[in-house]
């Protein structure tokens, strides 16, 4: 019933449910009462425009093709009341911020008419003025809060940062203390309110009040969120503030309860303090309608998909034939680009009237060697993951060189260099990745995520030379930086999660074994599939190459012949059906000595001729009391299933005895 009072609807409740599950906002429950149906609807966090009623009437308006009937935000002033000053000490975290003086008002209930929708959507009945309040947000999506205006001490109120020590006792009777950077309202005494969040009991409006002050404004969401979950406390205010209210609707939020309270609380509605600037920025887009039927799959005619953006509130004009030029209100800040604009088209016209089709698929040769294919996507995945790719000079010194005694072999030198920095053709990418870092550290960028693809080059013993595609990585700095849990430093083991799940993607299966290369530390060999040639390395920086690069923190390398993994890698994938029948999962615990590795246990598990292992995985390796100071445990999950049909526990039990044995003979192990 509330949102037929914005839009003629004629629908039935369960059809207008349908409808709006169908365009994106979805109906999670539906419960009839005496007279009413309330819907619980599930609003995705890009929708704060959902979180209001006249938001929902506008979603029903657009996929019901009615208008819109909204409110009267007119309000009438009847002359200036007490004064009160505004201060907005951080004019970022709150860049606008209204106040209205209303006096004389009278608290008592409201009526039935207004009271029983706020009580339909879950909010308890407390006084006219709160309910007010209450109803607005709920119609409009901004939070509004009354003060007490003659309990605000000094005849000013200030929004600022909480300073130390400060607390405050909430509306909800709890006292709750303040942390230095949560934003308050306050007056001379101390803080009112927790900006965005809940006001405070000191302030709270009583039947004893008389004059009250309406806060409307627009606070910082990310801010808002910070300091609810701090506190623990969540609020509808807050839920709100957090997702990014409507910057127009700030003062005619306010205008609109100013109105209610001088209809239903005898109120007179004095003048209203507006401070600081907010634009409502309303970005103009222009959509191609043959460009959002063939996306869609459907013709659709300029009249059609006008008609649908003008009832989302957009203000629409036909730019040339065939284009619209569409002015996104305020209350859509989801809405930035074209395609933004074919789904709203698209959810309003219907997913379910878009004809269902099998594309035809015209088969065309690949002109991409496979060392393009293997290029373009470690670069796909080492991009995803957050790495940025880097180019550096193919010459470097002889210095560089021999930072790096194992590369220091059948180097290529210019006979006439350009410079003695620039005198040899690079037999490995590690100096130049360095180099970057400390590029980047110089200049205040200290966490850096970085890859580079390209040759290195040695003199072939007897005549020529080769060149060969490599592949270098470096992490260093903070790898991923949270403002609730701390930042977190790179690791060694976070380059090598990155190494394995490129290599993986490639559909490769990397085995680490540890190694020892002059200048790192923590070093291992990457071998693939169980052979025996190596493809590359991982390690710490040593001090000696952080000394001679001026680094003062930690820095992790790999270095990977690219050839090697393009002759293994299978771009080419194929369909293998989800197994029908469930596997079965037994564990071993090993005690071995600390310099063991671990893949040596997986490569005897795989070797060992039993057919019915599927999968091997590590479940935990664990050091301490009781296992002895040189030793370590390690257990192990092998899955055992076959295609065709259930294993029977005895051929499980008889294929991992035979693993037991196996690994215990081969690597001289005992089990926990």
């Amino acid at each position: 019933n509330w949102i037929k009072k914005y839009i003629k609807l004629n629908a039935a409740a369960q059809e207008l449910a349908s409808k709006l599950t169908m365009s994106g906002s979805e109906v999670g429950a539906f419960e009839k009462n005496s007279d009413d149906v309330v819907m619980e609807l599930e609003i995705t966090a890009n929708r704060p425009d959902c979180l209001n009623i006249i938001g929902m009437a506008r979603e029903a308006s657009a996929v019901f093709d009615q208008d819109l009937i909204l409110p009267d935000f007119t309000v009438k002033e009847e002359g200036n009341g007490p004064e009160i000053k505004i201060e907005v000490e951080d004019a970022k975290l709150c860049p606008r911020y209204t106040a209205r003086v209303i006096t004389s008002v009278e608290v008592g209930v409201l009526p039935d008419k207004i009271k029983k929708f706020i009580i339909a959507v879950g909010m308890r009945e407390v006084n006219n003025i709160v309910d007010i309040t209450n109803y607005c947000l709920m119609e409009t999506g901004q939070p509004m809060h009354a003060f007490d205006l003659d309990k605000i001490t000094g005849g000013k109120v200030v929004v600022r940062k909480a300073k130390k020590g400060e607390k405050l006792v909430t509306i909800d009777e709890v006292e709750r203390e303040l942390e230095e950077d949560m934003l308050v309202i306050a007056d001379d005494s101390g803080p009112i309110a927790i900006a965005g969040v809940m006001g405070g009991k000191s302030t709270e409006v009583t039947v004893q009040t008389k004059n009250i002050l309406l806060e409307s404004a627009y606070f910082e969401p990310i801010f808002i969120r910070r300091t609810a979950r701090r506190l623990c406390l969540s609020s509808d205010s807050s839920y709100r503030f957090e997702r990014g209210v409507d910057k127009g609707m700030v003062k005619k939020a306010s205008d609109r309860a100013s109105a209610l309270i001088a209809e239903y609380a005898g109120g007179k509605v004095n003048q209203l303090y507006d401070v600081g600037q907010l634009s409502a920025e309303e970005i103009t887009l222009t959509l191609d309608i043959n460009k959002t039927g063939k996306i869609l799959g459907v013709t659709l005619e300029n009249k059609t998909v006008a008609t649908i953006l003008k009832r989302l509130g957009m203000d629409v004009n036909e730019e040339k034939e065939g284009f619209l030029s569409v002015k996104v209100p305020s209350y859509r800040e989801d809405v930035t680009r074209e395609i933004d604009l074919v789904e709203e088209v698209g959810r309003i016209y219907g997913y379910d009237n878009i004809p269902e089709r099998v594309e035809k698929i015209i088969s065309q040769t690949s002109r991409k060697d496979p060392a393009r294919k293997v290029k373009e996507k470690v670069c796909e995945v080492l991009a995803g993951y957050g790495l940025n790719e880097i180019m550096t000079y193919s010459l470097i010194s002889e210095k560089a060189v021999t930072a790096f005694p194992e590369f220091n072999k059948d180097i290529v030198e210019l006979w006439n260099p350009i410079s003695e920095e620039h005198k040899i053709l690079t037999p490995q990418l590690l100096s130049g990745m360095l180099r970057s870092i400390t590029w980047n550290i110089n200049r205040k960028n200290k966490d850096l995520g970085l890859f580079e693809i390209a040759k290195s080059y040695n003199a072939l013993p007897e005549k020529g030379y080769k060149e060969t595609s490599t592949l270098s990585l470096g992490l260093t700095g903070c790898l991923r930086k949270n403002w609730q849990e701390g930042d977190r430093i790179s690791s060694f083991f976070d380059l090598k999660g990155v190494v394995e799940i490129f290599l993986k993607k490639l559909n490769l299966l990397p085995v680490f074994m540890q190694g020892k290369r002059e200048g790192f530390l923590n070093c291992v060999e990457i071998k693939l599939n169980n052979e025996s040639s190596c493809i590359g390395f991982i390690g710490e920086a040593g001090p000696g190459l952080l000394r001679k690069h001026d680094i003062e923190q930690q820095v992790f390398l790999a270095h990977i012949d690219m050839e090697k993994v393009t002759e293994k890698a299978a771009l080419d994938t194929r369909y293998i059906p989800i197994p029908k029948f469930p596997f079965s999962a037994r564990d071993i615990s090993i005690v071995c000595g600390k310099a063991m590795n671990i893949g040596d246990v997986e490569k005897v598990i795989f070797s060992s001729s039993q057919e019915k292992v599927r999968k091997v995985e590590i479940v935990s390796v664990y050091e301490g009391d009781p296992i002895p100071e040189d030793k370590r445990s390690v257990s192990f999950s092998i899955k055992y299933g076959d295609p065709g049909r259930t294993l029977k526990d005895e051929e499980i039990e008889e294929a991992h005895s035979k693993i037991c044995k196996l690994v215990s003979e081969k690597l001289n192990i005992e089990f926990r």
